[in-house]
């Protein structure tokens, strides 16, 4: 009996091993390749970005600044020069290289909340011409890096946090309120989108400090992958149906229902070849306010020069006075920007350092706050990230003007001036 099961048994396991022994080396590969391949761009990519050369520059400016945020677009489209326009394979596969970003930052302590812009190096001068001709009284200057005041390491014993990151609610195609709207105030009045957030950073005692980086990581221009996904967006509002290519379904179609009926020798059979379907023009008389002003605000959008970004931001106090109630001043800054019919702001989840469901909330919480921190200390992009332009950057972050009368905020005293004519050299 045991013959005669283990026999086929015997022959199909055998044949099995002798199939797994010369293909092996095929097999593993793809099962493994993808992985190795991931591990390997990680490593690459890691190792180039910690070569970089860094520069964090401390920006004031004077009390009397009239700009607009208007003067702040054309610093962030300066910021847009760092844009590779592509890497070679060699360069990208080997050496690891990836689009640079710039960090625009606030950090408040119990001084005041000042600015700050770290760059790579070999950008700083453009940065800084850029800046000097929107801002010709600023004072520039670099600056040690106020990370360093922290353990490399939190929360721990001493310290504890709160942070997350925040993204667009909606599609990438959809703009967020910007200075615009702000702007256009009766009787002239003008709102500052910052001044919320001066304000709740002017508040700080004794060690509580707050980090709020703005990362841009520029992109292609009218041909990159984020505008055209925007146009299809556009177009699946309007409802545009682009002409289409006939499909591989066509070709069968024109194989069983044309050429055999010749090769059977039907005369009168003839052949048509497939065709693709114009495009439908769009009711445009249809559409609604709401879907206009999408309509509108997408074209806008993509029409000036955009960034990969991501707003962080970190609350950090001793674990004893860690007070939550700090926190909200940023997200009464963040609200501002909604547009109920556009597109606004809110935290990643994922990275919001409040785990509410069980189980192992606390240490969900604790795992949180380490890589929050973590990637906060080192300015680390995330892979979550929105699409944002210039005019919108600029509605989030810009150097306060005038009307922003916060006292604890660090600006140049006296405005800058030029010597006389007359006065004697030498």
């Amino acid at each position: 009996m045991n013959s005669i099961v283990g026999g086929p048994s015997q022959a199909l396991f055998g044949n099995l091993g002798t199939l797994w022994s010369y293909s092996w080396w095929i097999i593993l590969p793809l099962f493994l390749g993808p992985f190795f391949w991931r591990r390997w761009l990680f490593y690459i990519r890691g190792l180039y970005v910690r070569n970089l050369q860094w520069t964090l520059l401390a920006v004031r400016v004077p009390q009397t600044v009239l700009k607009t945020p208007k003067a702040m677009e054309q610093i962030f489209a300066a910021a847009h020069g760092t844009y590779s326009f592509g890497f070679r394979m060699y360069n990208k596969y080997w050496n690891g290289e990836v689009e640079l970003w710039t960090s625009f930052e606030i950090m408040a302590d119990a001084t005041g909340p000042q600015f700050f812009i770290r760059i790579v190096s070999s950008s700083r001068k453009m940065l800084e011409a850029a800046i000097y001709a929107q801002y010709p009284d600023a004072e520039i200057e670099e600056a040690e890096d106020y990370v360093e005041k922290f353990p490399a390491v939190l929360p721990n014993d001493e310290y504890d946090l709160q942070g997350s990151d925040y993204v667009l609610v909606m599609d990438n195609a959809l703009p967020i309120r910007t200075y615009d709207y702000f702007e256009a105030i009766e009787e002239g009045e003008k709102i500052d989108t910052i001044s919320t957030l001066m304000e709740s950073l002017s508040h700080h005692e004794n060690e509580e400090t707050t980090w709020i980086h703005v990362m841009v990581r520029p992109t292609g221009g009218l041909t990159s992958d984020w505008v055209k996904k925007a146009q299809a967006f556009r177009d699946k509002i309007i409802g545009r149906k682009e002409e289409s290519k006939p499909s591989r379904w066509d070709f069968i179609k024109l194989i069983f229902g044309n050429i055999i009926p010749v090769i059977l020798g039907k005369e009168t059979a003839t052949i048509k070849w497939p065709e693709g379907k114009a495009g439908e023009k769009p009711a445009l008389a249809g559409l609604t306010f709401a879907e206009k002003e999408k309509i509108e605000a997408i074209d806008k959008k993509t029409s000036k020069l955009a960034f990969e970004t991501v707003i962080r931001w970190v609350y950090i106090d001793r674990a004893e006075a860690l007070n939550p109630d700090k926190v909200k001043g940023i997200a009464a800054w963040a609200k501002q920007f909604i547009d109920e019919n556009l597109n606004g702001l809110k935290p990643n989840l994922a990275t919001l350092t409040q785990a509410n469901r069980q189980p192992f909330k606390k240490r969900k919480a604790y795992i949180k706050k380490r890589m929050i921190y973590d990637f906060a200390r080192r300015r680390k992009f995330p892979e979550t990230f929105s699409i944002m332009n210039t005019e919108e950057l600029s509605t989030i972050y810009h150097f306060p003007s005038a009307t922003v009368k916060t006292p604890m905020l660090g600006r140049i005293e006296a405005k800058k001036g030029t010597p006389p004519p007359s006065l004697p050299v030498g």
